[in-house]
């Protein structure tokens, strides 16, 4: 064999690997994603750090937004293909077949969210007449209702003045805008400091424990069946690698939220992550529904809103619902 033929043979089969390498690398098909900007999206975040949805063939695009409202509002209106947000806006949105929850994500205890109010507050019956801050659309704001509730407050005693974010609220009561609220995150230390505010309690009070859910478009579930099963397998296993490697996934998630790193990782205690669909969700899932329908005439239920069978296929030992 000449010189000139081996040279030939050897660029051949080097355009050949590098032909397989870029097929390769166009296999991972692309999913969008919609996170809030603190450990909502925590699963999400650790599958594409530890590689878990590479492995699944996902090529995962992630767009943070100031709460998973907004998250949730961005598949309605198309900017998302899945997203991950509490039970009270998933639930609230779920009307009209467009969005289809695929599995409870992770549950939060109790401590979460916590009332601050200002100094003249001393238990909940100093809240009649004050004005109550509210992050309108979110399990914060069912969680201020329930409060109220379970305390024997009529709303209309109360004056409630809705916000689109934590940062909003914070400044609110720092400004004296607001006498109470419930904040969660870094929002409490905020919203004390100075002296005029301290917590008077957390949302325990409220006797109700929320969930969160993954929530996909209904007509991507159509599309790719086999791109859903896939994502909730990779999403499990980030749930198994947060149970055991709480530290790094701490680093992992304040690293893309650009949230302070020991916040993320206190956050992490209020939340057990771990996709399932159980009497659990389903519970939590009607609360909501029925406050919803006596508040908004929103009819819509567990069964109508939630497709189990995705999570049925990526991991049948999670669906556990009674008849």
């Amino acid at each position: 064999m000449t010189r000139f033929k081996k040279i030939v043979l050897s660029l051949a089969s080097g355009l050949m690997l590098f032909s397989a390498g870029m097929a390769g690398a166009q296999t991972l098909e692309p999913v969008r994603f919609g996170v809030d900007a603190y450990t909502t999206g925590s699963q999400i975040w650790v599958a594409k750090e530890k590689g878990f949805f590479e492995k699944e063939g996902i090529d995962a695009q992630i767009t943070t937004f100031a709460t998973g409202v907004e998250a949730i509002d961005a598949l309605l209106i198309g900017r998302a293909d899945m997203a991950v947000g509490l039970d009270f806006p998933i639930v609230s949105r779920i009307q009209g077949g467009k969005l289809t929850v695929l599995a409870g994500i992770f549950h939060s205890k109790p401590g979460f969210h916590k009332l601050v109010v200002s100094n003249d507050i001393k238990d909940a019956k100093d809240l009649v007449g004050k004005k109550i801050g509210i992050a309108t659309g979110t399990a914060q704001h069912l969680i201020t209702m329930k409060y109220l509730e379970e305390n024997g407050i009529a709303e209309d005693k109360v004056e409630i003045v809705g916000f689109t974010s934590l940062l909003e609220i914070v400044a609110s009561l720092r400004s004296g805008r607001i006498d109470a609220a419930f904040v969660w995150a870094d929002g409490t230390e905020k919203s004390t400091d100075g002296g005029n505010h301290y917590v008077l309690t957390d949302d325990a009070a409220a006797k109700r424990n929320s969930s969160a859910y993954i929530a996909a478009q209904t007509e991507f579930t159509e599309k790719h069946p086999e791109l859903t099963v896939a994502t909730l397998r990779a999403l499990n296993a980030a749930s198994q690698f947060i149970a055991t490697n709480k530290d790094e996934a701490a680093a992992l998630i304040a690293k893309n939220t650009r949230a302070p790193r020991d916040t993320v990782r206190d956050l992490l205690n209020y939340n057990e992550f771990a996709l399932a669909l159980t009497d659990y969700e389903r519970a939590g899932f009607k609360e909501v529904a029925d406050f919803l329908a006596r508040t908004k005439a929103q009819p819509v239920s567990f069964e109508t809103g939630v497709n189990p069978k995705f999570l049925q296929e990526a991991a049948s030992d999670l669906v556990k619902l009674s008849n």
